[in-house]
This record gives C-alpha cells, structure tokens and sequence, in this order.
C-alpha cells in the first residue's frame, strides 16, 4: 500500500516580505518626522522665549522710571505725541543713561545674550553670546478713553503694547506685552 505523506511546507512569501518593509518604513518615516518636528518647535521656542523676555524687560523699566520719578508721566508718549520713545521698529539697541529702551538715547551697539556653554554654567569660559541683529522693539504708547457716556480721553491712564518681532527660517513673528500705567505709582 501506498502511503501518501502530506508535507506542509510554511514560509514567508514574497508579498508578505513587501508588505512588512512598507508597513516599517511608514513607522519609521513617522519618527524621524516627529523627531524633526520637536527639535524644530525646541529652536523656535527659545527665539519666542528671548522676544518675550526683551519685552517684558521694557515694559518693566517704563513701569520702573515712572515709579522713580526718573521720567515723569507726561514723558510717556511716543516722541511724535511729545513723549520720549522713538516710533516703529527699532534695533534691540543697549539702553542709554536713561536707562529706557527705545529713546533717543539708547546707544548704537546692539544688545546680546550670553547662554551657558557646554559645561551648564554661565560665566566659564565656554559660554555662547549670541548678538540679537535679528530682533526689533517697538514700544507704543496710547491714551484709554474713558467708558460711555463719556468718551473724553483719561488723562490718568495709557496703555503700554511693547513688540518685539524675530525672524525664524524667513517668517517674521511678533510677540506682544501690554500693560497699563497710571500716573499714580
């Protein structure tokens, strides 16, 4: 009598193979995509980071000549207004004797940072200075008028907008810090 052996052969077939590739590299294209995504979003983060920081640093030193007495509050108008601060965009400038962004006083250098280096700690001598050539201020001072009925300008109060735009792979961004100011400290 004959014996019929069946035999089962398994394996993987080729379709199965080509499958397996195109399913893995879609996973992987999903990574490194990813990946370039949050290492991106990491650099425009710290760009954001400092335009905020330079603008929250003017609206503080207004904020803080007026509160010494070292500019008064008539002072606080743009320069077209009678006021002190230069109108538009103006270069990240050092400040002058006055101590104020944006009047006619600041310097011609342009302001600079300086991160820690490699080492974490700031004032080695592998720290980083960046020069901030990229970044411009304005600081734009505006009267609030006062709540209906009466439409007549407040004479006690302005609003402080201080902008600060950057450039991040050829987009102009802004970032904005408001802030009202009284006459009254």
């Amino acid at each position: 009598m004959g014996s019929s052996v069946k035999t089962s052969e398994s394996g993987v077939t080729l379709i199965e193979v080509l499958m397996a590739s195109f399913f893995l590299t879609i996973a992987l294209m999903a990574v490194a995509f990813s990946m370039g995504a949050g290492i991106s979003a990491a650099y425009v983060s710290q760009e954001q980071l400092i335009a905020k920081q330079k603008a929250q640093e003017a609206l503080e030193a207004v904020i803080m000549a007026r509160n010494t007495q070292e500019i008064g509050f008539s002072q606080i108008l743009n320069v077209a207004d009678g006021g002190i601060f230069v109108a538009g965009f103006q270069p990240l400038k050092d400040m002058g004797v006055d101590g104020i962004p944006n009047t006619a006083d600041d310097t011609g250098a342009v302001e600079s940072i300086t991160f820690p280096g490699k080492d974490g700690q700031l004032g080695t001598a592998d720290d980083v200075t960046i020069s901030l050539t990229g970044y411009q201020r304005q600081i734009t001072i505006s009267t609030i008028t006062l709540p209906a009925p009466d439409t007549n300008v407040d004479p006690d109060v302005r609003r402080i907008d201080v902008d600060v735009q950057y450039v991040v792979r050829g987009v102009t961004k802004t970032v904005r810090v408001s802030s009202l100011i009284s006459r009254f400290s």
